[in-house]
This record gives C-alpha cells, sequence and structure tokens, in this order.
C-alpha cells in the first residue's frame, strides 16, 4: 500500500475509472452499482484537492496559485458540487449556481457480441446552456482529470524531473 500521499488518491481515481470504462458494468456482481462507482469516482476525485494542498511532499510553490489553479478549472467544481451533494444531501453553497447534479436520465448501450453493457449517466446543471449540461458522465470525468494532470504537472515540485503519467488504460 501507498503513504498516505495524492498519488494513492490518484491510483484510486484511476481504479474507479477502469470501472467506469468497463465495456460490461454489470460485472459488479450487485455489490455496488454503477451509480454508486460514478458516485466514488466524483468524489475522489474531488477530494484530491484536499490531498494534493495538505500533502507536506506535494511541493508546490506557490500555494494560492495552486488553490487558484484548481477553482479555475471550471469541471472540477462541476465535479465538487456533485460530490458534495452526495455526501452532504445537499449543496448550501455550491460552486456552479445553483447546484449541479446527475440527472435521474439515464441511457444504455447494449452490444452483446462486442460484450459491452453500458449505463450512461448525465450531467444536468442549472444553467441548460453549460457546456458541462447532459454530457455523459465518462467524457465529464476524464476531463476532470486531464485537469488534474495539467495542475499536478504546474505545480509538483517534490520531483521536479519526473511528471505525473497519463496512465489509464
Amino acid at each position: 500500500m501507498m503513504e498516505s500521499r495524492f498519488e494513492e488518491q490518484i491510483q484510486r481515481i484511476v481504479r474507479l475509472m477502469r470501472i467506469i470504462d468497463a465495456k460490461d458494468s454489470s460485472q459488479l456482481q450487485g455489490a455496488l452499482t454503477f451509480y454508486d462507482v460514478i458516485i466514488f469516482a466524483c468524489q475522489a476525485m474531488w477530494h484530491l484537492r484536499d490531498w494534493i494542498l495538505h500533502d507536506d511532499e506535494f511541493g508546490a510553490a506557490d500555494s494560492e496559485a495552486l488553490k487558484q489553479d484548481i477553482l479555475a478549472a471550471r469541471s472540477l467544481s462541476v465535479c465538487a458540487d456533485i460530490a458534495n451533494g452526495s455526501k452532504h444531501l445537499f449543496l448550501k453553497h455550491p460552486k456552479v449556481g445553483t447546484g449541479v447534479a446527475i440527472s435521474d436520465r439515464d441511457g444504455l448501450h447494449l452490444d452483446t457480441r462486442a460484450g459491452i453493457f453500458q449505463e450512461f449517466f448525465y450531467i444536468e446543471c442549472p444553467d441548460k446552456s453549460d457546456e458541462f449540461h447532459d454530457m455523459e458522465i465518462r467524457p465529464f470525468l476524464h476531463r476532470c482529470m486531464d485537469n488534474w494532470y495539467a495542475i499536478i504537472n504546474r505545480h509538483h515540485l517534490s520531483n521536479v524531473h519526473t511528471r505525473m503519467v497519463d496512465d489509464r488504460p
């Protein structure tokens, strides 16, 4: 097991993303619903912020600039509303308008010959013209991961000679 550092949380997110991207989400064997996994991924994705900000070995030269970059990544604010809304039942202080949720509307991609059984869930924003409104959860979460990798590569100074490698499948 890894030390309690931001890398541990990234690996947890990567594992959740592998489940989310699976061709057959029914293989969770009833232990979790796919919706549960989506919520866990949103929570882990947003809480990476705390791991990075409180990891003494992260070594950001300018912690205020790091915080501002996190706040500027709008996908992460949307993710925060989903994560905090699921954790607290409702949002007192949403980051995006009046809050974002995962829509009750879902869909299905079924291709038994290709072994594909995917459930689709969509982002629901208060502003219907929002770029994330009606976005399916997979591309949305990948956008969040892209934002995190960019932020980490811009601010992580404890391993200057390396960059976080995007090791998603």
